[in-house]
Parts: structure tokens; sequence; C-alpha cells
């Protein structure tokens, strides 16, 4: 009776398909992320809590959806010495992208 329910899917090596992920998740660890995210709101509030314009705010964000380490499902950053969320970090003129992809703001 069982043995139908759990014939040779179940005996199979390989993960159903529903646990296949569709992107690497290789960046940084909670620790770290939070220590990234603690330094980036310290830099943020020495530079007064200024944000950029919308115009270098929409083009950072252009810039990251052609970038291999989006997580496009979280708008995270997977870059270690990063990890943050983009729609936040993207706005804040004290950022920079890990990787030196950003145009830079004077």
């Amino acid at each position: 009776m069982y043995r139908p329910l759990w014939g040779a899917e179940r005996l199979s090596d390989k993960p159903p398909s529903s646990c296949l992920q569709t992107h690497p998740v290789n960046g940084p660890g909670l620790i770290r992320k939070a220590a990234n995210f603690g330094k980036a709101v310290v830099k943020h509030v020495a530079d007064g809590g200024k944000h950029v314009i919308d115009e270098v705010y929409l083009a950072r964000l252009s810039v990251c959806a052609n970038c291999p380490s989006l997580d496009p499902e979280r708008m995270r950053c997977l870059e270690k010495p990063c990890g943050c969320r983009l729609k936040v970090k993207a706005r804040w003129r004290s950022e920079s992208c890990p990787r030196g992809n950003w145009p830079r703001v004077e």
C-alpha cells in the first residue's frame, strides 16, 4: 500500500524539485550581515542621514539588476563585505558598491 506512494522517487538521491533553489546562497552569514549593516548605519548617520537623488538611486539599482552577486528574490547583495538590502543601501549617499560598480556621488 505504501510502496506506490514512496516508490523510486523516494529512493532517489536527488532532492525534490521543490527543494531546489533558483540562486546560490553564498552571501555573508547573519552575524556578518548585521556587522556590515551596523557599519553602514554609522556611516549614514555620520553623513547626516543624507540620501541620493532619485536618478542616482535608480542608476544604482539598475547596476545591481545586472550583477551576478544579486539575490533577486530578496534584493540583497551576496558579496561578503555587504549582504545588505539594496533598496535601503542604494538610497544612502554614504554607501558604495562593494564591487565598485555604482556611479560616484560627490
